[in-house]
């Protein structure tokens, strides 16, 4: 009984058209929306490219273990291979480096973006 008292004294505003304001009224501009969708491009380039470097070099370091004898079995220093060394050391600090160049490109283009504004 208490809904029907409280639908019966809730009164909504309607616009001439016979719309409620709420549904009509436009929060964005095309403009922002355009700066948003390029934005958005632009991001998506730039996130698309880095995962694609970082996903091809993590799939070089199991093909070249199957494929490449001078990868896998050659000692170079202190008797271990590549292999060994690029599983140790050099992989970490391609990662690092592809993140820090990627989050300076980031940084760049966040600029860029405040700039149009």
């Amino acid at each position: 009984m208490a809904t029907a008292q409280v639908n019966k004294n809730v009164v909504k505003q309607v616009h001439a058209g016979g719309q409620d304001p709420s549904l009509t009224t436009t929060f964005v501009t095309a403009q922002e929306m355009a700066l948003v969708e390029k934005s958005f491009q632009k991001q998506k380039k730039l996130s698309f490219t880095f995962g694609f470097y970082f996903f091809l070099i993590t799939l070089l370091v199991p093909t070249l273990s199957i494929t490449s004898e001078w990868w896998y079995a050659k000692p170079i220093f202190m008797g271990l291979s590549l292999n060994f060394w690029n599983t140790l050391l050099l992989f970490h600090i391609f990662y690092w480096i592809l993140a820090y160049v990627f989050v300076k490109k980031a940084n760049i283009l966040e600029d860029e973006l405040k700039n149009l504004k």
